[in-house]
This record gives C-alpha cells, sequence and structure tokens, in this order.
C-alpha cells in the first residue's frame, strides 16, 4: 500500500485570497514529554493503513472474493474426474464382483451446451477368476434450447461475479476510508488536547505571574492583602483544570494508538499545529464528485445489475426444459483401446440423438423466483435512488457545514484576539492602580475561553474538510493512497 500526503480535496477546493486561516497558538510548537516521539498526522494516517486489524481483516476477505472470481471465470474450463464404481452380486450360487473405473472429461460452454467424454474400464470376477471385460467409451453432448440455454444465461454468473468483484473493491475502498478518516480526527483529538493542555499551562503561568504583579503592590502598599485571595483561587482553579487536560491527552493518545494498531505504551506526541487554509467548495462539481466516486452510492448501482440479471435468470428458469442430446461410442478390450478411439469418426461406431422435453405444469415455485427477483430489482432501484438523495443531502449539509465552520474560526480568532488586547491593558492599568484584581481575574479567565473556543473551531473546521472528503468519496485520491491487491 503506497501513500503519499496532499493536502485539500483536490480541485473541489479553492484557497480564498487572504490569510492562511486561523491559527490559535501563536508561540512555537511546543515539545513533547521527556522521551516522547513526534508523530504528524502523515505518519500517523501511515501507521495506521499499515498496521490496523480492521484493514488486515479486510484484505484478508478480499483473497477470498479474487479466488470467487477465478472460480467463475474458469466455469468454461474443461473438467476432469475420476469415476469409478465396484459391486458383488450372487447369481445361482455364484459369486461375481465387477468394478470400473475410468476418466470422465466434461465440458460447459458458453451457449449452455455440455460436452462429455468417458472411458471406463471394467473388470469382471467370478469364482476367483479375473476377466476382462470391454472398455465402454463415449461422448455426449447435451444442448438446452429453452431453460437452462443460450448465452446470456450461461454467461449470467461469470457477469455477477465480475460485479460482485467491483462491489468487494468497493467496500474495500469504503472500509480504508472509514479508518483513515477515524485516524486523522483521533489525531485531532490528540493535537487538541495537547493545546488545551497547553493553553491551561499559559493560564496557570498567567496566574501565578498576577500573584507576582499582586504581591508586589501589596508591599508598596497599592493593593490590599485581601486582593491576594482571589488570585491564589485561581491559580488553584488552573491547577485544577491542567489536570484534566492531561488525563484527556493521555486517554486521546491511547485512542489514537489503538486505531493505528500501534503498542498502547508507545509515548507518541501530535506534533502539528492546528492550523487550516480557508477554502470554499463548488457544489455542483462536489454532487458531480460524489456521484461518481461515492463508494456506497456506487453499490446500490452494481446491485441494480445484479438483481437485473437475476431477473433474466429466473424468467429463463420458467420455461420448458427442451434439449437435444446427442452421444457416440465404442466397446473394446484395453489392448483396443486405441484402435476403438479411432473407431469412434466411423460409420460403424455407435450413435444416438434425441430431444428431451419436460413441460412442468402448476408449479408455483418457478413463478416466485421471477417474483422475488422483480421485487429484489425494484428494491434496489428505490435503494440507488434513496442514496442519491441521502449523498445529495451529506455533500449540501457538508458545503454548509464547512463554511459556517470557517467563518466561526476566522471570527474566535478576531475575538481572541481582542480578549489579549484587553487582558494586556488590564494589567497595565492594574500596576497604575485604575483597576482591581477582580478585573484582571476575570480578563484572564476570558482569554483562556476564548483560545479554548478558538481551538474547538479550528479542529471542528478541519474535521469537517475530512467529512466532505468521506463523502465525497475522495480521501483516497486527497492522500494519494493507492490500494495494491492481495
Amino acid at each position: 500500500m503506497g501513500i503519499r500526503v496532499a493536502a485539500g480535496l483536490g480541485a473541489l477546493l479553492v484557497l480564498l485570497a487572504g490569510p492562511a486561516g486561523a491559527q490559535p497558538a501563536r508561540s512555537p510548537a511546543p515539545r513533547g514529554p521527556e522521551g516522547s516521539v513526534a508523530l504528524t498526522l502523515p505518519e500517523a494516517v501511515f501507521l495506521g493503513l499499515r498496521n490496523n486489524r480492521g484493514i488486515r481483516g479486510d484484505y484478508l476477505q478480499r483473497i477470498a472474493d479474487r479466488f470467487a472470481l477465478r472460480v467463475a471465470e474458469n466455469s468454461f474450463a474443461p473438467r476432469l474426474s475420476i469415476a469409478g464404481d465396484i459391486g458383488r452380486s450372487r447369481n445361482a450360487g455364484v459369486n461375481v464382483t465387477q468394478a470400473g473405473l475410468g476418466p470422465v472429461v466434461s465440458v460447459d460452454t458458453p451457449t449452455g451446451a455440455r460436452f462429455t467424454m468417458s472411458w471406463l474400464a471394467t473388470q469382471t470376477n467370478v469364482r476367483g477368476q479375473t476377466a476382462q471385460a470391454p472398455s465402454q467409451i463415449g461422448f455426449q453432448v447435451e444442448q438446452p434450447l429453452l431453460a437452462g440455454g443460450g448465452i446470456d444465461y450461461a454467461m449470467a454468473p461469470r457477469r455477477i461475479a465480475r460485479i460482485s468483484e467491483q462491489g468487494a473493491k468497493l467496500r474495500l475502498q469504503a472500509q480504508v476510508i472509514d479508518q483513515i478518516s477515524q485516524i486523522i480526527v483521533a489525531y485531532r483529538t490528540l493535537l487538541q488536547s495537547q493545546e488545551q493542555l497547553r493553553i491551561a499551562g499559559d493560564s496557570l503561568r498567567r496566574a501565578r505571574e498576577l500573584v507576582e504583579v499582586n504581591r508586589a503592590l501589596i508591599s508598596a502598599g497599592r493593593l490590599a492583602q485581601v486582593e491576594l485571595i482571589q488570585s491564589e483561587a485561581s491559580i488553584a482553579q488552573q491547577e485544577l483544570q491542567l489536570i484534566g487536560a492531561q488525563n484527556a491527552a493521555n486517554s486521546a493518545r491511547l485512542s489514537l494508538l489503538v486505531l493505528m494498531g500501534v503498542d498502547p505504551a508507545s509515548p507518541v506526541w501530535a506534533s502539528e499545529r492546528p492550523a487550516a487554509p480557508a477554502v470554499r467548495i463548488d457544489l455542483d462539481r462536489a454532487l458531480a464528485t460524489a456521484y461518481a466516486r461515492q463508494p456506497g452510492y456506487l453499490s446500490t448501482l452494481l446491485a441494480i445489475e445484479v438483481n437485473r440479471i437475476n431477473l433474466d435468470i429466473s424468467r429463463n428458469q420458467r420455461l420448458w426444459d427442451v434439449s437435444i442430446v446427442a452421444g457416440t461410442g465404442q466397446q473394446a478390450l484395453r489392448s483396443q483401446v486405441l484402435d476403438t478411439i479411432g473407431a469412434l469418426s466411423t460409420v460403424r461406431s455407435d450413435f444416438n440423438i434425441g430431444l428431451r422435453v419436460n413441460i412442468p405444469i402448476g408449479v408455483l415455485s418457478r413463478e416466485q423466483q421471477e417474483v422475488n427477483a422483480t421485487v429484489a430489482l425494484r428494491q434496489s432501484e428505490v435503494a440507488a435512488e434513496l442514496a442519491r438523495d441521502t449523498v445529495r443531502a451529506q455533500a449540501e449539509n457538508a458545503v454548509r457545514t464547512i463554511e459556517a465552520q470557517r467563518r466561526q474560526a476566522q471570527l474566535a480568532a478576531r475575538a481572541r484576539q481582542l480578549t489579549a488586547e484587553q487582558l494586556s491593558a488590564e494589567l497595565v492599568k492594574l500596576q497604575a492602580g485604575r483597576s482591581s484584581n477582580f478585573q484582571v481575574v476575570s480578563f484572564q479567565t476570558a482569554l483562556q475561553q476564548a483560545e479554548s473556543t478558538e481551538l474547538g473551531a479550528v479542529i471542528a473546521y478541519l474535521n469537517a474538510l475530512t467529512a466532505m472528503d468521506q463523502v465525497l468519496g475522495t480521501t483516497l485520491e486527497t492522500w494519494r493512497i493507492s490500494l495494491n491487491e492481495p
């Protein structure tokens, strides 16, 4: 399985002019815990595709699927078998043992005809004396004219097998897309929890710095001692949130490692930053792409094709059973077998030809097969219509969600910037004695909330882009992933 990473949703995405997009983190990328391993999103996807147990199971199933197609494609190849029989009888007090053994070759043709050639060598034992019996060499052909006959009927299993193979590929593609999407979302959950941990750490640092400022102001007689209690309470609150953020980060890390199929004890650290370009998607082009690439929708179209073939088969089976049967053969001793095979083409060979007719009357089960096949075809057509409407609704919702999340991320970034400026101004006013400790603590809390809100908006926006890829069925193209068949 090869993988190369590409950003965006291919030609469907149009980059907006202006800034690259919202980016809540303004400081350099933090380092992970001591001994941790930095992990990028492309690396997480690669490891997940290589180690994910669900994908490995799907690839194992593909071995069985491809062998089923091989069996169907081999349906018109000659089949060789060894036929034999043995029997013992008693007649007039005489024990007789008869045994026969020989090869049988049969071939089915695309017209529905079956050719069979057999050679049965027999041997008889009477009262312990072995006697060689004549070998039987025969050639027979049976060609159905109505039920079971015709190229469409004979080729139906092979056509169904080929369509089923396409459906199996679509199922594998859908499973891989789903696994990739889950890994991406899990990675961003870890990224969000790490950034939330950073935000909590920054808030704790600001709370401790405020305590130092308060103590300096108290020493200078410009602030009451009681004001220090509120600052210390803020430190306790921030320490509490920091512990919660650490626990959430560990939980997110474990969830990602399980999806990737990696040892849960691995000390990985999401090294990317939560930032994304602002994009817009053309709805008409998105719908056209979804109808052409979405595995779930394409599977419903394949189901229609299979049910149409099954309906043709059931209609064929309602016809009379009329077949032409012909054959030729010879009997000879074992020493004369070669001469006998050559004699099959002479006029002295035994020959038979006939017409076999079977007309079922009042058999409702034959009609039931056609009724069931007709209902299945209509149901698959309804399912395809429903799937088409569902794809359209999902695409429209995804486009609308992306636009809303993009706007929310931009507004959240603006709100966070203004809140940070308010806090800076309030700290200046506090040192000048023109503000209260309560106001500063309130602005610190507001900044923490604004940073968390911006972080959540950016992650939701990125996940909306991933969900759009999944709806369109273009996840593999976006990440330039090729599925290698087993």
